[in-house]
């Protein structure tokens, strides 16, 4: 029976400017396909508003009753999936239990298994249970690997690992993906796969090792478009989407040109295919290579040409960004008057469509402009409104930038005490964002240290299996010719080996506990040294560049240097206090990593 391929495009990015964009290939059979048509035709009518009513539910149920047993699983799944949402999750639920039921009844694995991604997902999504969820996912892995289907257990394995990582589980998330690659998928899963990694990584900080995800995606797309000599438009969107993420990792890795490299050849790619979409996220990124880079006028060029497309294509939130950009490329490149009207029309679109973080960033471009213009009270205005946001709606960057304007707009009002509190708000903000960099650093390294170990222990595992399998063979050859005389040999080399192996492991298991111990007592060091710096030493240097400020160096006989001055000695002797000990700590920590 013939195949028809269905490909489905989806963004699965949500924390970058340019999306994780890959293929997920679902194949049905024409019968099926004529099923499922066949099954909204025959439930449609039962429909209103999406809504059930108990009207809707008994002319269900006379459907199920004159269906026969394959359209009653294709009926209860079309209601399930189709037609109700969260707040009939009850009902959700129990039709896809009977659906399940049905399924199981008539031992269709196919139906069995969209039942149970369905429940999984239904628990996941409306009743927020995720032990049941991943309870019907790992039914999946289990049906498929009953039944040696190879492809639909890879599937399962991958739905598994995007749900952990949607709960931030990027452990378990990698080893998930990791087992769905061991079973050798085709070449179209194992690049999406691939991205799916790499999109881990990203989250968790660690581009190197999702660049090397997305490069491996890349060979393989080419090597399929190789053996087919041409490229079809899933393969076109496919590079461009990896092009986008390669480029957003060296734009955040501090390398715009590579960059630029990257998001140039997804432009082109864009202009094959005529995406104009496309082509305004290239050309985001381009404008932000070059705003890096601090060559203003080029990025500004970007800008206005994808501006240019957001009109053609009605990308309201991609406009509200350009717009933004826009007013901190003129910004910087000293042209206020232009800054002002992009800042103005950013914050009116925002306003519009109440896009909250865009509104923030308005407000702090605003106060930007008024503060280089030295309407202070203007600037005050502005900023306070972006603190506001910033603390309603947890959004730390652009409330860390509004902090460090506003204590440069107290600063020349002549109102020194709220710009020191400004000041001090935006050291708590910088340093706030420094610790979670650094906890997604070390959760980064934890992540590969324990996926490191984990590979040791299945290697070892499986070299027990092998071992095993071989003395077990050699036992019965050796019985077989040589009898009871060469069976009493072997028992005995056995035993030797066993006595010989049992004393190699508990030197080895106490060495491993040593070095253990050992690191863990030098990453306790460095993490109270860590803390130390960031909750001791900051405090003291802030207070002294603070206090800096206000010293009035036009006369040194003013009575507040006095005070300045006995604030920056105090500030200096507990400082030297601090690094007195972090040096005394670091010492200890040495003498006893020589041990």
């Amino acid at each position: 029976m013939g195949e028809d391929i269905i490909s489905f495009y989806f963004f699965n990015s949500p924390n970058t400017l340019f999306p994780v964009m890959k293929p997920v290939k679902r194949r049905f059979s024409k019968l099926s396909i004529c099923l499922w048509a066949w099954a909204v035709f025959a439930v449609s009518p039962f429909l209103a508003f999406g809504q059930y009513n108990q009207h809707t539910i008994d002319s269900l149920q006379i459907a199920l009753i004159t269906a026969s047993d394959s359209d009653k699983i294709r009926i209860l799944a079309e209601q399930m999936v189709k037609s109700l949402d969260c707040k009939d999750s009850a009902l959700k639920i129990k039709l896809g239990e009977q659906a399940k039921r049905q399924a199981e009844k008539l031992r269709w694995n196919q139906e069995i298994a969209n039942a149970n991604r369905a429940l999984g997902t239904a628990y996941f999504d409306c009743m927020r249970n995720y032990t049941k969820a991943f309870e019907y996912f790992q039914e999946n892995v289990a049906l498929a690997h009953r039944s040696n289907d190879k492809v639909s257990e890879a599937l399962a394995l991958e739905n598994i690992a995007k749900y952990d990582e949607r709960i931030a589980r990027h452990a378990e998330a990698l080893d998930y993906f990791n087992k769905a690659l061991a079973l050798d998928p085709d070449v179209d899963l194992k690049m999406g796969i691939l991205g799916d990694i790499g999109f881990t990584y990203t989250n968790i900080g660690d581009f190197s090792h999702a660049l090397s995800c997305y490069t491996t995606s890349l060979k393989l797309l080419d090597s399929v478009i190789l053996s087919k000599k041409t490229s079809d438009i899933q393969d076109t969107f496919q590079m461009i989407a990896l092009f986008l993420n390669m480029g957003d990792i060296y734009l955040s890795g501090s390398q715009p040109d590579r960059a630029f490299e990257d998001y140039d050849k997804a432009l082109k790619l864009g202009n094959q295919i005529n995406d104009k979409s496309i082509a305004i996220y290239c050309l985001l990124g381009i404008g932000k290579t070059y705003r890096a880079k601090k060559d203003y006028p080029k990025a500004i060029e970007y800008y206005l040409t994808a501006l240019g497309y957001c009109d053609r294509v009605s990308g309201i939130t991609d406009k509200g960004k350009i717009l933004s950009e826009l007013a901190n490329a003129y910004l910087h490149s000293g042209d206020n008057d232009k800054a002002m009207e992009y800042a103005q029309s950013a914050l009116t679109l925002g306003q519009q469509y109440n896009q909250i973080g865009q509104i923030q960033t308005a407000y702090t471009t605003l106060g930007q402009i008024y503060l280089k213009d030295n309407k202070y009270p203007l600037a005050v205005s502005f900023l306070q409104k972006s603190v506001a946001l910033g603390r309603e709606n947890t959004l730390p960057d652009e409330e860390k930038d509004a902090w460090q304007a506003l204590s440069i707009a107290y600063k020349q009002l002549g109102q020194p005490a709220k710009a020191l509190d400004a000041y001090t708000h935006y050291i708590s903000i910088r340093d706030s964002l420094y610790s979670i960099s650094k906890a997604n650093e070390l959760t980064r390294i934890d992540l590969e240290y324990t996926y490191n170990n984990k590979q040791v222990v299945d290697s070892l595992k499986q070299a027990g299996v092998y071992n095993q399998k071989i003395q077990r063979q050699r036992i019965f050859t050796y019985t077989g010719f040589a009898g009871a005389a060469l069976i009493l040999l072997l028992s005995f080399f056995i035993y030797r080996n066993y006595n010989t192996q049992k004393k190699y492991n508990e030197l080895l298991s106490k060495e491993q506990e040593r070095n253990l111990a050992q690191l863990q007592a030098q990453d306790n060091v460095l993490t109270d040294i860590a803390h130390t710096q960031a909750h001791f030493v900051r405090g003291p240097v802030a207070s002294i560049l603070g206090l800096i400020q206000f010293f009035n160096y036009d006369d040194p006989t003013d009575p507040i240097n006095k005070e300045i001055m006995q604030g920056v000695s105090e500030a200096t002797e507990k400082l030297d206090v601090v690094v007195k000990n972090i040096v005394i700590k670091e010492n200890t920590a040495r003498r006893e990593s020589k041990k």
